[in-house]
Parts: C-alpha cells; structure tokens; sequence
C-alpha cells in the first residue's frame, strides 16, 4: 500500500475518499462510513459531506457501494474518533502532505492563468498591429507561436503544463510575464511583429537557460536544438 494520499477535486475543492482513509487505517470501508453516518451532525459541522455511490466490479457481478468525500477538516475530524494507533499517526502525516499540495497546485495554477491571458491580450493586439501594416498571418498562428516558443525554451511537449513541478511552472509562468511585459513595449515603440518576436525569444531563452535540460523526462528527452533552428514565420 502506498503512503502516498490521492485527494479528489469535487467543484475546485480538496476531498479524500473514505474508502482510502479505510485503507491507510486498516478498518473496513463501511466501519469508516459507519463512523461518518452516527457523527453526522459533527462532520458537516465543518461543511457538507458529499455521499456517492460507486458501482464495484466484483466475482458476483456489479455492487453498489456508498463512500463519503471528505474535505480536509471532516477527514482530521475522522481520525479522531479512531485509536490513536501508530498507523494514524503516519495517516495524519500523509493528509497533511496531500492537502499541503492541493493547495500549492491551486495557488501555482491561480498564479498562472491571469499572466497566461494577459500574454495572449497583448499577442491578439500585436496580431492587430501586423494586419494594419499588411500582415495576412491569421491571428492564431501568432497565438500558437508564442506558446511553441515557450515550450521549446523549457523542453516541453504541448498540453504538458498543467503537469509541471512548482520550480519548473513559476519559470514558465514567468516567461509569460516577461513575454507579455515585452510585447506591450515593442507595439508602444512601434516594433514590427517579426522584431518584437525576436526579442520575446531572447528573454525567453535567457530565462530557461538554468533549468533547460533539468526537466527532459516531462519532454520524452528531446533536445533544445529544435528551438534554434527556424524562426516561425509570423
């Protein structure tokens, strides 16, 4: 059995699985529910307790079984109706870590998006700017250029972001800051399109080059060469 406590996002908040907290204490899944249902008042003392109901695979067919999704509170809350056993004392332990990480994916994940829109703003009216002085490029392509441009610079795949370890994501968060900061200034100045993705490149490049390589697993090895080869076309 793992120590390690998988948690369940029920409507962007935190929830474990009684049938686990059963597990990792070495008691039935209907004990821990049974505990839940004679304490109920208490439980949701800290909040709705969410009931579902699973169908099982078994030998005889499919079963129906009701488990509870308790928030952090409700899970510590259960842990002290038990024996203060060794094994709840290392279960504490392991609730603690997996909240502590929902928590910082939740806060990394909210760092991010506002810097990720405000980029892609700022590309749209670059985009713009392009199409006044005869660019014909369609405005996605500027969109997904600078998104390939950031994935290259860190050694990542698409789609691998929401993935990244915490280090790796707040560097990538960065570069969208540091890409969005510099678009803004070179439409000011009146930079053409091409310029203005050069020196978003280059500010790119130098804030990847600590970690580059550090992270190649995320990204099935693939060298960074790729990003030095051709400049998209914009």
């Amino acid at each position: 059995m793992s120590n390690i406590i998988s948690l369940t996002e029920k409507k962007h908040e935190a929830r474990v699985d009684s049938r686990v907290l059963a597990e990792h204490l070495g008691i039935q899944p209907k004990n821990a529910l049974a505990l839940i249902d004679a304490n109920k008042p208490e439980f949701e003392e800290f909040g709705r307790v969410a009931f579902e109901t699973r169908t099982l695979e078994t030998n005889g067919g499919k079963q129906k079984q009701r488990i509870a999704l308790l928030n952090e509170d409700q899970a510590y809350f259960l842990l002290t109706l038990t024996r203060n056993t060794e094994r709840t004392k290392r279960l504490k332990v392991e609730l603690v870590k997996a909240f502590s990480r929902f928590r910082q994916h939740q806060q990394l994940t909210g760092d991010y998006l506002p810097f990720y829109h405000e980029l892609h703003d700022n590309v749209k009216a670059l985009s713009a700017m392009a199409h006044q002085n005869g660019s014909t490029t369609d405005e996605s392509l500027f969109h997904s250029n600078f998104n390939k441009l950031i994935n290259k610079a860190f050694g990542l795949d698409a789609g691998q972001r929401s993935s990244l370890p915490p280090h790796l994501r707040a560097k990538v968060t960065a570069s969208n800051v540091i890409a969005a900061d510099l678009i803004q200034q070179c439409i000011a100045a009146n930079l053409d399109h091409k310029t203005t993705f050069q020196r978003v490149k280059q500010a790119v490049l130098a804030l990847a080059e600590p970690v580059r390589g550090l992270y190649q697993p995320l990204a099935q090895n693939r060298t960074f060469q790729a990003v030095n080869t051709r400049t998209p076309e914009l």
